[in-house]
């Protein structure tokens, strides 16, 4: 006897929780390296042969909330068969990742580290070396990456919804080609603003022209090495923790939450969120970075935590744990974004006014950058997805990236985002959406919206939702008739000002 949907929406619910648990012993620490392949082959049973036939004859006679939770099992199943398609693949670059080491001098250096000592590298000579060692290890993996987009391509046409592109806008539910559209309008109307403040930043820190300038540079302005020590993930959690409570969203709402002290973290280690069963286990890993990233990453997790934890329980699969994750990195984004907000960084890090404007213009600026350079490689992400070239496309990706920022790419990274799969359209998305939904927190709620009792039952509801509406969706509860930039570039402005 087959499977029924119940049986489809279990097994799913019970494999996913499995996958994201695998995911999170590896960014514990716990784990080298992620094994997913044997997770898929051992539930061969929830292959897209097995489960969209009897999706498909639900969804022939279902109407109205039925058929949208059908739909959304749907996108699972098939999302599912290319993930399973991949894993092996995707395990072997993982353990590259985590096995390979780059030569400098005389030594040898983790490639999970090799990011973050870039960005910490004061000296520009030694940081040019340290970066050109990573590139040069990047260049020695493109064969694999060129193979895991190639699996990626036959799985996601095997679904039958077209090529590589036109599935994976099916799989995400995201116009790719109207959001690049919509990104692009954010680059042209921060132009001269952004090229002032690049060229402004980096005369004034590194001593360089923009025409001097490398994407390591920017890594490093954004590091801001200068605040270490300033700013403290255990103290950070402590402040947050009771700002929530007094708004009534404890971090730890009935024991929901872990919190997990990472003492001793591993190269490469953050702060994370993993939800894995929703909304009942959620694990936030809390590593002891006392860095600018570090900290701003740990805002953004505890954002994502709080929509997994007040997700409503009695919520269906599709609408807790499946659908639009744009909407999940919103969240993080809106508490990310207090790492830029003048009132909580007076009040966090207890800045003077000269410190607290020179900081906040680096920061505008630093966010900024990110924008433009996610924009670039959504841009390369699409061109790249119907490239019968794939492997002739990383001068083409530098010139990409340095239109948007203005800065030189080495070509031989062109393939090292790959993994995210049009990630970068979620995080464009995710931003316009939170920017949105920060203008609604402010107005009804004043600047300190964070901290103001009446926020905790406005956000309560908002993330019981679940992944229930798109971000489509919900940019229209907040009064906009589409996701656009228009709050983003408000926001931008005003970090610049």
């Amino acid at each position: 006897m087959g499977l029924t949907v119940g049986e489809i929406r279990d097994r799913a619910e019970r494999f996913r929780a499995a996958l994201v648990d695998e995911i999170y012993e590896v960014r514990a620490g716990r784990k080298s390296w992620p094994e997913r392949a044997p997770l898929y082959e051992s539930q061969t049973i929830l292959s897209f042969d097995d489960t969209i036939p009897v999706i498909e004859r639900e969804l022939a006679a279902a109407e109205a909330e039925e058929e949208r939770r059908l739909r959304r099992l749907r996108q699972w199943a098939a999302e599912h068969h290319v993930r399973a398609a991949n894993a092996s693949l995707d395990d072997e670059y993982a353990y590259w990742v985590s096995t390979s080491t780059m030569r400098v001098g005389e030594v040898d250096l983790p490639m999970r580290q090799a990011a973050a000592l870039v960005e910490a590298t004061d000296g520009r000579a030694e940081r040019r070396l340290l970066d050109d060692a990573r590139n040069e290890l990047l260049e020695g993996v493109i064969p694999l990456q060129l193979d895991r987009l190639s699996r990626w391509r036959e799985a996601a046409e095997e679904l039958g919804y077209g090529r590589y592109r036109e599935a994976s806008e099916r799989l995400a539910g995201i116009n790719l080609e109207g959001l690049l559209h919509e990104a692009r309008r954010l680059v042209v109307e921060t132009e001269d603003a952004y090229r002032d403040h690049l060229s402004f930043q980096l005369r004034s820190r590194l001593d360089l022209g923009p025409d001097e300038a490398e994407g390591h540079d920017a890594d490093w302005l954004g590091r801001m090495n200068w605040l270490d020590g300033s700013w403290e993930e255990g103290s950070l959690v402590r402040v947050v923790s009771r700002d929530l409570t007094d708004i009534g969203l404890p971090l730890r709402i009935a024991g929901r939450v872990t919190v997990e002290h990472e003492t001793f973290p591993g190269p490469g280690m953050t702060a994370c969120c993993a939800p894995i069963v929703v909304p009942d286990r959620i694990s936030l890993l809390v590593t002891p970075t006392v860095t600018q990233p570090g900290c701003t990453a740990l805002l953004s997790e505890i954002g994502k935590t709080l929509h997994w934890a007040y997700t409503d329980g009695h919520l269906p699969f599709e609408y807790r744990a499946v659908g639009d994750l744009s909407v999940v990195e919103a969240h993080g984004a809106l508490f990310a974004g207090l790492a830029r907000s003048r009132p909580w960084t007076r009040r966090v890090r207890g800045f003077g006014e000269e410190q607290l404007n020179e900081y906040l213009r680096l920061a505008g600026f630093v966010d900024l950058y990110e924008l433009r350079r996610s924009v670039g490689q959504l841009q390369f992400d699409l061109e790249l997805a119907g490239s019968e070239r794939p492997e002739a496309m990383g001068p083409r990706w530098a010139e990409l990236l340095h239109e948007a920022t203005g800065l030189r790419f080495d070509s031989r990274a062109y393939l090292e985002r790959l993994g995210q799969r049009f990630g970068v359209a979620r995080r464009i998305r995710s931003r316009m959406l939170a920017s949105q939904l920060q203008r609604e927190l402010r107005e009804k709620f004043d600047e300190d919206w964070y901290r103001n009792p009446r926020t905790g039952p406005f956000l309560g509801d908002w993330f019981a939702e679940g992944l229930r509406c798109s971000a489509v969706e919900l940019a229209a509860r907040l009064g906009q008739d589409r996701l656009n930039a228009d709050a983003l570039l408000t926001s931008i402005r005003e970090g610049l000002a």
